[in-house]
């Protein structure tokens, strides 16, 4: 890592495989992994429903010569919608063989949100959970684009379904053939923006953007080395659940999965299969800090644990590692579904430079700079500006938002973040907030407060602004007052709602008008 002309670069590119097609790294690392016939790939942390690779890369190659009798190809676009269950992961690495772009949709989407995604991205074929279809089948025929539906568990809800099963056709991985793909070009994901401050767009990431996010776990590293069992909750319709899971099985890892955070169960499944690292969200780590059911189980196997998706507090951190024994570091990243995930990273080999807070360096490839929002000239370290990133990790695009793609890069080939924050004089980089959430209230902050009360506690709006009022400035007291929730809206991974919030606020308006 070095700092040069007020630019952080992560040292030098690495190497990615000649053929660029990640559907073809898929069988390669597969192949490799199926040497050992009981090798474990994946297990269901709840019913124990465990698949060797050797017969992960035989399922994989048949569902993807079955998908081409429904005409997936390159350049077709496959959605997903399910709670991680074995049956995704065939689906998404078959679909990935195929040479298709691959499509993932939030089973709690609203019905507006639904048809918008589908919208952007007109998958013509919808591979979903029984759970998914029973509640929105009517809402997906709705949206027009797609054609064929296809279920991954129980009997098929409608009669125009195709069984997840009927699909298979067996053949032999030696005789298969990935699509063809412009490696560079083609996208794989059709992910989506966090939606938190607005309607989600499409981020298209390419063979060669998924390529170098993988190869990134392949450095001789404490973290690659110590790896042997992963345990993950985090959505895979979420890009930070669904590369890493996907990464790491092309890496070869044990990955025990839950379809959601079942605390007991989570506990008991790192005690029983020996967990050694975790994939977290700060909502997690806030548990594990709290929750008295920490101490009823052996924690001692677990030597990593990493947390993204939203910002993890310092104390947070030094809190959860005292509740694992074991563990050598709490670690970060930073980066966005528009960098492939992660674009800086704590380093994995010294516990000893972990800096708590921090997203850690760029990646080898990537460099990062960050700048004054309204001058847009470069900023020293220790200087908070807007982060912006280049390098292989970045996507191709926004799909169908031209408008989106010219205001999201810089002069310089930079994507904008949004982000606010700054790099220490190692090049650690550090978020503060987000550009789009600064208010302002006759060129100061105007916040409105949203409020859960603790259980058995009451207080009333007076209360608060009166005490606030006594602790700031004339121009940062709470002038856009006080609006009290059960709870405060968050996605999967942590992130606050902030548009849900805003909806809250203008119906309070409407209401006062």
């Amino acid at each position: 890592m070095v700092i040069k002309n007020r630019v952080v670069y992560g040292g030098p590119a690495l190497s990615v495989p000649a053929h660029l097609s990640f559907g073809q790294y898929i069988i390669d690392k597969l192949t490799e992994h199926s040497a050992d016939d009981t090798k474990i790939a994946l297990v269901h942390g709840g019913s124990d429903e465990k698949i060797t690779y050797k017969q992960l890369l035989h399922d994989v190659v048949s569902f993807a010569t079955g998908l081409r009798r429904y005409g997936v190809t390159r350049g077709v676009i496959v959605a997903l919608c399910s709670e991680n269950r074995l049956q995704y992961m065939v689906a998404t690495m078959a679909a990935m063989c195929c040479g298709a772009t691959i499509t993932t949709l939030n089973p709690q989407y609203t019905k507006d949100e639904a048809i918008h995604v589908l919208n952007i991205s007109k998958p013509s074929i919808l591979i979903a959970s029984e759970v998914v279809l029973k509640q929105n089948l009517a809402l997906y025929k709705q949206a027009g684009c797609i054609k064929t539906y296809i279920q991954m568990n129980g009997q098929p809800v409608d009669s125009d379904i195709v069984a997840f099963n009927n699909v298979y056709v067996k053949v032999e991985p030696q005789g298969f053939e990935t699509g063809d793909v412009q490696g560079a070009v083609d996208a794989l994901y059709l992910l989506y923006s966090s939606g938190t401050t607005g309607l989600p767009k499409g981020v298209m990431l390419t063979h060669l953007n998924s390529l170098y996010a993988a190869s990134n776990l392949m450095s001789d590293s404490l973290e690659s080395r110590l790896r042997v069992c992963y345990l993950t909750v985090v959505p895979w319709y979420h890009a930070y659940g669904l590369m890493t899971t996907i990464n790491n099985l092309t890496n070869g890892k044990m990955i025990v999965y839950f379809p959601g955070f079942f605390p007991e169960q989570y506990l008991q499944a790192i005690e029983k299969y020996k967990v050694n690292v975790l994939f977290t969200v700060p909502p997690m780590m806030i548990f594990f800090t709290k929750s008295p059911l920490v101490e009823k189980y052996d924690m001692s196997s677990v030597k990593l644990a990493w947390c993204a998706a939203a910002p993890l507090s310092t104390d947070t951190i030094r809190q959860v590692m005292r509740r694992f024994p074991n563990c050598k570091g709490i670690l970060q990243a930073y980066g966005m579904t528009e960098t492939s995930t992660a674009a800086t990273k704590d380093p994995e080999d010294d516990a000893t430079i972990h800096k708590p807070g921090s997203g850690g360096p760029p990646l080898p490839g990537v460099c990062v700079k960050v700048v004054d929002v309204k001058s847009r000239k470069r900023l020293g370290p220790l200087e908070n500006g807007e982060i912006c990133i280049k390098g292989p990790v970045v996507m191709k695009g926004y799909l169908g938002n031209e408008a989106a793609n010219r205001d999201i890069m810089d002069d310089e080939g930079f994507i904008k973040t949004g982000d606010i924050g700054y790099y220490d004089h190692d090049g650690y980089f550090f978020i503060v907030e987000r550009i789009k959430e600064l208010i302002k209230y006759k060129g100061h902050q105007l916040p409105t407060a949203f409020v859960v009360l603790k259980p058995g506690h009451q207080l009333t709006e007076k209360e608060l602004l009166d005490f606030t009022a006594t602790r700031l400035s004339r121009s940062s007291q709470l002038r856009g007052g006080i609006i009290f929730v059960n709870e405060i809206p968050k996605n999967p991974s942590g992130k606050i709602l902030r548009r849900v919030l805003k909806e809250s606020l203008q119906k309070k308006i409407k209401n006062k008008l």
